[in-house]
């Protein structure tokens, strides 16, 4: 297949083809922070581009309550784009409101990225209707790992990876800092470095929402036995308490952000 550029068309694309054209536009976000040991990186979530040098990720990844953005930090994008080639943008010691635009009211963050160049592809974006039933995908780079080697990131530890299923609910609620904010909600599982990754229609290849995060409801709690270790540590017992969840992924709808985003002079 041949490397997309400008704006994604994912319409009469098969799954795969769509999902091969967004690791081109889905990074890692990653932060470089000096500390008195050295500097220290982190992987904080994905991302993605809404316009070429334009790139939108949670609130939550760049600036977490226990790991708030600091003056000096620097963050670098990655695509893994085969496994053994990649592509990478830094921003070095980006400003705050400059570089860096928090709306924690939105859990949006928008990064301009001026070491892009102009034939960086990017997502095309849907504000209208979404539906119950409708089938979406997901990408992005849950669980990444840092690894190097002779000083470089070994992208096989930096895994791209997508999911499909279908919307099961959209609701509107309160969440935290976030006031009727709408949902989509779906039944498979977002993991911890989804967040801020693009959920996009099957159909047409357009990003609907991006990825908040996963509520876990109980469903069922009892007292169980174990009895498949033969041996347990000295002083622990054999019983525990088995939870039973019914986990719900949840993004949020793309049309919650759409006067931040169009404010920086993204358009459909």
């Amino acid at each position: 297949m041949i490397a997309p550029s400008g704006k994604l068309k994912g319409k009469n694309k098969a799954f795969h083809e769509q999902v091969f054209d967004m690791r081109y536009v889905v990074f890692s976000v990653i932060r470089e922070r000096q500390l008195p040991a050295g500097k220290a990186a982190r992987a904080l979530g994905t991302g993605f581009f809404v316009a070429p040098k334009i790139f939108i990720t949670c609130d939550h990844v760049i600036n977490p309550p226990n790991d708030r953005h600091q003056d000096g930090d620097s963050y670098i994008l990655v695509a893994n784009l085969t496994g053994k080639s990649g592509r990478l943008y830094r921003i070095e010691r980006p400003q705050l409101g400059t570089e860096i635009t928090l709306f924690p009211n939105l859990d949006l963050a928008v990064l301009r990225v001026s070491t892009a160049d102009l034939s960086q592809p990017f997502c095309s974006l849907e504000y209208g209707t979404v539906w119950e039933g409708q089938e979406i995908g997901v990408v992005g780079y849950p669980l990444a790992e840092l690894r190097s080697i002779n000083g470089n990131l070994a992208l096989n530890a930096v895994l791209y990876r997508a999911a499909r299923g279908c919307i099961t609910a959209l609701y509107s609620t309160n969440d935290g800092p976030l006031l009727d904010v709408p949902f989509i909600e779906v039944n498979f599982l977002f993991v911890p470095g989804n967040s801020g990754g693009p959920v996009f229609s099957v159909d047409t290849g357009r990003v609907l929402g991006y990825v908040r995060g996963y509520r876990a409801v109980k469903i069922k709690e009892s007292v169980a036995t174990a009895t498949m270790i033969p041996q347990l540590p000295l002083g622990l017992g054999n019983q525990y308490i088995e939870n039973l969840n019914a986990i719900y992924s949840i993004a949020i709808k793309l049309d919650y952000v759409r006067t931040a985003i169009e404010g920086f002079g993204v358009t459909l």
